[in-house]
């Protein structure tokens, strides 16, 4: 889809907030916060903002229906088959923001975690994949099936595509649910920045089902 409104924006990104505040790499970047979890929830909210913008820029954005089938309760945001250069403009826009609104430690934080997963990411050859950067559903609206129902069209268009698509998390209890989608765990890296360990899932594209 295209990008989303400014209402769904808002909302969107206070809910991807809510479902990715505990996430270690989200955590390290908003390092500024401190122990202010009100602070960091609405860092956050800024943060989900640029991306959801950038999202829809440069690949899709598909945003999560609640009960009530307003949009925002969530949302999967992919990077697509997009030329390079608009894909580096959007992200230099981003970034410049970044850099203003995580501080000077949370932004170099944030500069050596990527610097270090495209490093790991590098020899698996996936520079022509289709990338799921960001996917949540809000807290109050999980167990509804949101999840998988946000992540279909995407994958539906990878698969038109004839792509292979990938993601890193570093939430071990996600494996699984991403399994049942087609994604199989292609590594697993400790992160020198966060401290902690994430899982590399690669789906490989339709017809390739054996590949590694």
């Amino acid at each position: 889809m295209s990008s989303p409104s400014p209402a769904d924006t808002s909302r969107t990104a206070r809910s991807l907030a809510a479902a990715l505040i505990g996430d270690p790499f989200y955590r390290t970047v908003t390092v500024a916060c401190g122990d202010d979890e009100t602070a960091r929830l609405a860092m956050l909210e800024a943060y989900f903002a640029l991306a959801l913008v950038e999202g829809g820029q440069t690949g899709r954005v598909d945003l999560a229906g609640d009960v009530c089938n307003e949009a925002g309760a969530g949302a999967a945001i992919w990077t697509t088959g997009t030329p390079a250069a608009l894909r580096q403009a959007a992200y230099a826009q981003r970034e410049a923001a970044l850099r203003t609104l995580l501080g000077e430690q949370g932004f170099a934080h944030f500069t050596a975690i990527v610097g270090n997963m495209e490093h790991a990411l590098a020899p698996h050859g996936l520079q022509d994949a289709w990338y799921l950067s960001i996917a949540g559903i809000a807290p109050a609206a999980q167990g509804q099936g949101l999840g998988a129902s946000v992540l279909a069209p995407g994958l539906a268009a990878v698969d038109a595509a004839g792509a292979a698509c990938f993601l890193e998390t570093y939430n071990e209890r996600s494996l699984p649910f991403y399994g049942r989608l087609g994604f199989v765990v292609a590594g697993r890296y400790a992160e020198a920045v966060t401290g902690c360990d994430y899982w590399l899932m690669v789906r490989p594209a339709a017809g390739n089902a054996h590949a590694a």
